[in-house]
């Protein structure tokens, strides 16, 4: 069987997949979105869906057939020269109905009708062959992609203007596309800044008491300290949720509910191997330690577990989709995401294991067991791709020379573009671009960052280099200035309008 080919393509599809799944995130970001440059992702909501805490594109999601039906082009439609065929599906957050049409000439019938099993994840399609897509209101079109490969055109449903920033942006930073505004978006200037932004709170340490009956903690006077993050854990034996504020993790990665795709059968042999239940019984309170309960238990996510539920019975480890467990079980690289140290962590890691574990070769064993239940083999592992969506493209992205003043000019300004930075950074050319906290947010060359704190204001462009503006924090260097800059010599200028959330990141020569 093969793995790779039905989700490769819907994993370069992620974000546009989340335009409506949550609108507080989406209209923040977007009222910082100058439509000319297209450099500004939603504040949270891409990167949470990147994060794949709601979409495992794996997930058996039946799509609404009269709900396609009422929004889909007539099948015998005809199909503009070179596209193969439409695939009709129901976002899964948004509940609208979206296309994706197959105009690449490098698609076959089959590829494309398996393609649209999961055309984009979360969500399961119907393949029309030769059926071009339409809808009565549209946001846009993205043309995605290589004309004579598998390039492939997504078609946005509907009318409600504030989504037109998120869905240029979507289009055209992560999914690396060239977006077609319809009507509803051609003439749609960005929404005025909102009264409170949200942002992504970085991680702290939250000390607290252990509960009554639960022994000491190992941090000062007894308590128990835990990492408030999306790669945090507690103590080994505690819920994360009592020692640490899951509404604070989802800013860092937000959680749509989305229900699982599967629960196992009560006459499942596994329930009557005394070994099996066992590992599956340590397996969950690893993962009851970790941050992951915020998203993947019903009783510390918010509306509801997405996708993957540790208290689903009898066996919660079947809700996982294939990719989930690919990812999981560290076959699919998601070190993007960011991780702590184990001893820094309560003896938990990450970077061998999608799941933070106190025992690596403990929980590889157990996950492999299942991807092998699965009809899975190593030829399956091979060639997946790192999983993160935007954050890997981000990591992944080739700086080019500033082409729009961008940089520290004569006057030692630091300049950027596309709306106000809550994040800044000055570094070294040939540097890696920043990630995500804690252990990818300041990269070896970082030579000046300030930060403004969650509740600030993103500062305008126009920063004395050196000078940390009122109402920010200087990261790096811890103390003292930044070093000066060689005239003639090459530097980054990066700056986000949050974790995970580029604006400008170009090359400029100091002057």
């Amino acid at each position: 069987m093969s793995f790779r080919s039905s989700h490769t393509a819907a994993v370069a599809a992620l974000v546009l997949s989340a335009l409506s799944a949550c609108s507080s995130d989406t209209d923040d970001a977007a009222s910082n979105d100058p439509a000319a440059t297209g450099g500004t992702p939603a504040a949270g909501g891409a990167e949470a869906d990147a994060a794949g805490n709601a979409t495992e594109a794996d997930a058996a999601v039946n799509t609404p057939e009269a709900d396609a039906a009422t929004n889909a082009p007539e099948a015998d439609a005809a199909p503009p020269a070179g596209v193969l065929g439409r695939c009709d599906y129901t976002n899964t957050f948004s509940q609208s109905a979206e296309c994706k049409a197959y105009t690449g000439a490098g698609w076959t019938a089959e590829s494309a009708g398996e393609n649209c099993l999961a055309p984009v994840p979360g969500a399961r399609g119907t393949f029309v062959p030769g059926g071009e897509c339409g809808f009565e209101a549209e946001l846009g079109r993205c043309e995605v992609g290589d004309p004579a490969g598998e390039g492939y055109l997504l078609v946005m449903s509907g009318d409600d203007a504030s989504k037109c920033a998120m869905a240029r942006v979507a289009c055209e930073t992560f999914a690396g596309g060239t977006f077609m505004a319809d009507a509803v978006c051609s003439d749609t200037p960005p929404p005025p800044p909102p009264e409170a932004p949200s942002a992504f709170i970085p991680p702290f340490q939250d000390c607290r008491d252990p509960l009554p009956g639960e022994p000491a903690g190992t941090g000062p006077g007894g308590q128990v300290c835990t990492w408030t993050a999306i790669s945090g854990c507690t103590e080994p034996g505690r819920r994360f949720e009592d020692y640490a504020s899951c509404d604070v993790v989802r800013t860092q990665r937000p959680q749509y509910p989305v229900a699982p795709r599967t629960t196992s059968s009560p006459d499942d042999p596994r329930l009557q191997d005394p070994a099996f239940m066992a590992e599956l019984a340590w397996v969950t309170k690893e993962v009851e330690a970790s941050a992951c309960v915020c998203c993947h238990t019903t009783r510390a996510s918010k509306g509801g577990a997405s996708d993957w539920n540790i208290e689903a019975g009898p066996i919660w480890t079947d809700t996982v989709s294939d990719l989930g467990l690919a990812i999981l079980a560290g076959y699919a690289d998601s070190t993007a995401f960011g991780a702590f140290p184990p001893d820094q962590n309560h003896g938990f890691s990450r970077d061998q294991t999608g799941l933070p574990t106190t025992d690596v070769a403990r929980m590889k064993a157990f996950l492999g067991a299942e991807w092998t239940r699965r009809g899975f083999d190593e030829s399956d592992i091979e060639g997946l791709p790192a999983f993160g969506g935007p954050l890997v493209a981000q990591a992944d992205f080739v700086p080019q020379a500033c082409a729009r003043g961008e940089g520290v000019d004569a006057e030692g300004m630091v300049r950027w573009v596309a709306g106000d930075a809550r994040y800044v950074y000055v570094l070294e050319a040939g540097s890696d671009n920043p990630g995500v906290p804690p252990n990818l947010d300041l990269p070896l060359g970082t030579i000046w960052r300030f930060d403004v704190p969650p509740d600030g204001r993103p500062v305008p462009t126009g920063v004395p280099y050196g000078q940390t503006p009122e109402g920010a924090v200087q990261r790096f260097p811890v103390e003292g200035a930044p070093a000066p800059l060689v005239s003639g010599h090459e530097y980054l200028i990066y700056t986000l309008l949050d974790v995970g959330v580029p604006l400008t990141r170009c090359l400029f020569t100091a002057p």
